[in-house]
């Protein structure tokens, strides 16, 4: 038998390379379980000698469900060592990608276009603060990100007494992060400016609740207020109003980066990775992805948000289909659902809202302290399960969705 003739061993076989765009919930996660469950397959496992190489524009895990206390000055920051929390297999390139090549297989990153091949791409990328509003990047802060939120805290802590502080959005994220400032620096004027209604998205009860813990902590309420442009140290609204402001905090929608449309991928309106129910590029079955920059179909994912509460088990889910695609078996179909949505008011006060699978509300709610000690819990919880998942892959579960709803066929399949 010659040197060309002998069959291909486990140690000469080419290893497996996944690239993960990302290093945010999502990314942490399906790097852990993927390197956590090489070798754990019954028979011998095609995905033992996987590698994975993670790509992200610094090399830090930034806990985003914390920045509105680093914001207040709870917390000096976010960040996290990336080594604290990956697999210790996994390689780390810090970078930016600036464009995907699905063709050759391979991302291309930095300034110089560094050439890195991938069997199997993560997409991962997450979604940052919305730029929408003429002004708001020269004279509007963002707690999207870590410096930022570092840079908005050093900002706050400098201001005078009775100034004025305006933060624009009326979802969770402006809720959490005025109530947190209220609460830490009682002697500024402190207001949320919402588009809609505060919070109206909740059921009646659980938001009568949250909005008597804001009047408590002295916020004022600007609802129906939209901004068309952030100005010299005042907002601009629809109406002709002007409210002015010495800090203002943008926290009022979320975009994803456009890598993937500038890559050629499929992609929706806003410029998500659109995929199928296994999490797999509706045009490229090596390209999967998770987290806020996905979309998935609308029978297993419309009930779906951008949140950490969905990136964890979507990171999870991706591992999983990953993990299959190595090993030539059928990709798993998602299926996520919820159990609770909470918030901080403040560091004595939270609120717990228990929800179905499809994330629509039960009649029960948990605030005041006890809030705000479940809410720390699950917070602190999130990041124990993804270094758990370092060495028990699967150490993160979530609820299962709801029944998938059917779809209509097109007028060209039901003929």
């Amino acid at each position: 038998m010659t040197q060309s003739q002998r069959p291909t061993t486990q140690s000469q076989r080419p290893r497996h390379r996944v690239v993960v765009v990302g290093a945010g919930y999502a990314g942490v996660l399906a790097t852990n379980r993927i390197l956590a469950s090489r070798g754990r397959h019954r028979g011998e496992d095609p995905a033992r000698d996987c590698r994975v190489t993670v790509i992200n524009p610094r090399d830090e895990f930034i806990e985003r469900i914390r920045l509105h206390e680093v914001v207040a000055g709870a917390r000096p920051s976010a960040a996290v060592p990336l080594r604290q929390v990956l697999h210790q297999d996994a390689e780390v390139l810090v970078g930016t990608v600036h464009e995907i090549d699905p063709a050759a297989q391979c991302v291309r990153v930095g300034v110089a276009g560094t050439v890195v091949p991938y069997d199997t791409l993560v997409y991962a990328v997450g979604s940052n603060t919305a730029r929408s509003v003429p002004g708001m990047d020269e004279r509007a802060h963002h707690a999207g990100d870590s410096a930022a939120a570092e840079r908005l805290r050093k900002e706050l802590a400098a201001l005078a007494p009775g100034s004025a502080v305006r933060v624009v959005g009326g979802g969770s994220t402006a809720v959490e992060i005025v109530s947190e400032v209220a609460a830490a620096r009682p002697d500024l004027v402190v207001d949320i400016v919402a588009a809609g209604s505060v919070l109206g998205y909740m059921r009646s009860p659980a938001r009568r609740r949250i909005l008597r813990a804001l009047d408590g902590l002295g916020v004022t309420r600007h609802e129906g207020a939209q901004v068309t442009r952030v100005g010299e140290r005042e907002l601009v609204l629809a109406d002709g109003r002007v409210l002015d402001f010495d800090v203002c905090v943008w926290a009022a929608s979320f975009e994803v980066p456009d890598l993937a449309r500038r890559s050629g991928l499929a992609t929706d309106a806003v410029g998500r990775l659109r995929v199928d129910a296994t999490l797999t590029s509706l045009d490229h079955p090596d390209i999967v992805g998770a987290g806020d920059a996905v979309v998935a179909p609308p029978e297993v994912g419309s009930h779906l948000r951008m949140a950490c509460a969905v990136a964890l088990p979507l990171g999870g889910h991706v591992a999983d289909t990953v993990l299959a695609r190595i090993r030539g078996e059928q990709r798993p179909t998602l299926s996520l659902g919820f159990a609770l949505q909470c918030m901080s008011l403040g560091r004595k006060a939270g609120y717990l809202q228990f929800v179905r699978a499809d994330d629509s509300p039960r009649p029960i709610g948990v605030s005041g302290r006890l809030g705000a000690v479940a809410k720390e819990a699950i917070c602190k919880m999130t990041v124990d399960k993804l270094r758990a998942e370092r060495t028990r892959p699967g150490a993160y579960k979530a609820p299962k969705g709801p029944k998938p709803v059917p779809q209509p066929l097109s007028e060209e399949v039901a003929r």
